[in-house]
């Protein structure tokens, strides 16, 4: 028998005009989101693009330790940094071509480093986004008109 396990993430998005937003869940503190000015990110705000390299990054920590756990490793340190490059033009949309996820670990032994080496080698194929994102978004839109006098009362996204 074959068993399953579905999770189910759900967000809530506020536009608060020009290129602002707020991104919030049930489970974390409110996330500001604003896009480009001028080809640069906004000082206090996260782009979609980084978002995506966090979760890259952060599922690599994630999926890592879950590993490292699993193998009985003892991690003594772990730091990362990531990079994604996005490329746009020519007629195409903009799509990312590379995530870079650089993690740096300390472990107590040489037999541990190895065994860390290995897990590394074989983390992508078991780590977002190369397991997760093999779909296209489905958008499921809401579209209202607004004659400009009233807006019917809806309940905000909050801060």
């Amino acid at each position: 028998m074959t068993s399953i396990s579905a999770t189910e993430f759900e967000t809530r998005l506020q536009w608060h005009g020009e290129e602002r937003a707020t991104l919030t869940t049930e489970h974390a503190p409110p996330l500001p989101l604003g896009d480009k000015i001028d080809r640069l990110p906004f000082p206090d705000r996260w782009s979609p693009e980084t978002m995506l390299i966090g979760a890259a990054e952060g599922c690599t920590l994630q999926t890592f330790l879950d590993r490292a756990r699993a193998e009985r490793i003892e991690i003594l340190f772990y730091q990362s940094s990531a990079m994604g490059r996005r490329v746009e033009g020519n007629g195409l949309p903009p799509h990312i071509t590379d995530i870079i996820v650089r993690p740096h670990v300390a472990v107590r032994t040489e037999e541990d480093a190895e065994r860390v080496r290995h897990i590394f080698a074989e983390l992508p194929r078991w780590c977002f986004p190369s397991t997760i994102l093999r779909l296209t978004p489905r958008i499921e839109p809401i579209v209202e008109v607004w004659d400009g006098h009233a807006r019917p009362t809806r309940p905000e996204v909050r801060a």
